[in-house]
């Protein structure tokens, strides 16, 4: 007698689905990242134009007044995300955005019926816009925070844009064109496809990667990848000196010990920092909370560049800067681990004042740049108790992004992947034993509140679909 029939799980019914169907998602998946790249793309040249010069006139003019034209900026940048955040239709593209999207994805999952209606029922295309716009006027004002966070949203919105334009009517189908925009968002910014398929099944899914929509979404970031290196040329986000492929015990010794100084605190210490940030900001009205968050900001940068000279892109804007600067070796002030260690709590308090003012700013970049920075502090830290240098300090940075990116993350295969694909395969050893490492500590921390209730759910032995 034949036994009850189980439902098919995502893989299984990829077995059913028709040459038409396959050719028609493929369709859809390569008009949304072509899409998602021009949009992504703009956005990336309009914030650098912005911010990069604002944050470099304001550090490098001998004049009294350029902080206090960034401060203005700020300000005035805070008071106009104030305003906005006030109208209907623009408070969901406050802060990081990669809430949201997680929760436009996973909303279709509340109805057992195979229906997209529920998220084309929220705006799609329209969130996009305003995502975009709030992310320029954020970052582009000097605020702290990175892209890659709001891109998320961008791409997913984008996707099931395209997805309700074409009456693709699976839940399946918008699903797959959801996680492609975010795959071609990331992979767009990062010029790492690989690393951009392998962030979006593992931040949507957390503990699971479901191989036919990775496929895809392989798909989305190869043609991102392709189409920066054919019209904007190849622009590595970061470039780190050439490494040997073998280590040492102590070298893989001084990797976890890293791993271990680096991913929780980094973690709890951005929980707690987005905790009490929030309690400062609230205590503004609605209208002025933006203004809140960017003179709290003046205060930590200003008091950061009287107080020690510290560049005002350290921590302010993306954090790229300073990763750049520790990667060719730079000497002077980021050669002491008292004055790391300041450009990391800066950083997590600009950011944190950012973000939760309802600035449209990520949390990934600045969670690399504090890994980094960290990872930096620590080789600097060691060598001063011993009285030697460290194996080599590029490896402490690379080994500390990637360690941070586990930990207030969550994407262990990403950051592995992503380490590969823009510092090289010698940094691979390393950075594999620090995100094991990493993910073993941090397992049950999550910045994003929906990321955690997706895991929760991840632990139920149900089909996935």
């Amino acid at each position: 007698m034949a036994g009850r029939r189980e439902p098919l799980d995502e893989e299984q019914r990829a077995l059913h689905d028709s040459w038409d169907t396959v050719l028609r998602t493929v369709g859809r998946v390569v008009l949304s990242t072509v899409l998602i790249w021009g949009v992504c793309s703009a956005l990336r040249y309009g914030v650098h134009a912005t911010s990069d010069v604002l944050l470099a006139f304001a550090s490098g003019q001998s004049a009294w007044w350029a902080p206090l034209v960034l401060a203005g900026v700020l300000l005035l940048g805070g008071l106009l995300r104030g305003v906005l955040n006030r109208r209907p239709g623009w408070s969901d593209v406050a802060s990081d955005g990669v809430n949201v999207a997680l929760h436009n994805y996973h909303i279709t999952y509340e109805d057992s019926a195979d229906d997209p209606r529920p998220r084309y029922s929220r705006p799609a295309l329209r969130l996009a816009f305003r995502k975009a716009v709030a992310t320029l006027l954020t970052l582009g004002s000097g605020a702290s925070g990175g892209l890659e966070g709001p891109v998320v949203l961008v791409g997913e919105s984008l996707g099931a844009g395209v997805a309700r334009l074409t009456r693709a009517r699976s839940e399946h189908t918008l699903r797959t064109c959801q996680l492609a925009g975010i795959a071609a968002a990331v992979g767009t910014l990062l010029n790492a496809p690989f690393a951009a398929a392998l962030f979006a099944l593992e931040v949507v899914y957390g503990n699971r990667i479901v191989y036919r929509k990775l496929a895809y979404c392989l798909l989305a970031g190869i043609i991102a990848y392709a189409l920066n290196n054919r019209f904007l040329g190849f622009k590595p986000i970061f470039v780190a000196p050439p490494h040997a492929h073998t280590y040492t015990l102590g070298e893989y010794g001084l990797t976890a010990l890293v791993a271990v100084a680096v991913s929780a605190p980094i973690a709890l210490l951005f929980g707690l920092s987005m905790l009490h940030t929030r309690k400062v900001v609230e205590r503004a009205s609605p209208l002025l909370r933006g203004a809140m968050g960017a003179l709290c900001t003046v205060l930590v940068a200003g008091g950061l560049y009287y107080g020690v000279g510290m560049d005002f892109r350290h921590v302010l804007g993306m954090g790229e800067y300073t990763i750049a600067r520790l990667l060719t070796g730079a000497s002077g002030t980021l050669s002491l681990w008292w004055y790391l260690l300041l450009i990391v709590g800066g950083k997590l308090l600009t950011t944190s004042f950012t973000v939760q003012s309802g600035g449209s700013a990520g949390m990934l970049i600045p969670s690399m740049v504090l890994g980094g920075v960290s990872g930096a502090a620590t080789a600097q830290l060691l060598a001063s108790l011993t009285g030697t240098g460290p194996a080599d300090v590029t490896v402490f940075v690379v080994v500390g992004i990637a360690s941070a990116l586990v930990a207030v993350v969550g994407v262990p295969l990403a950051a592995i992947a992503l380490v590969l694909e823009v510092f090289g395969s010698a940094y691979g050893p390393p950075a594999v034993l620090a995100c094991c490492v990493t993910y073993v500590l941090t397992l049950r921390l999550s910045v994003y509140n929906e990321q955690r209730r997706v895991r929760a759910v991840a632990a139920e032995p149900v089909a996935e679909t």
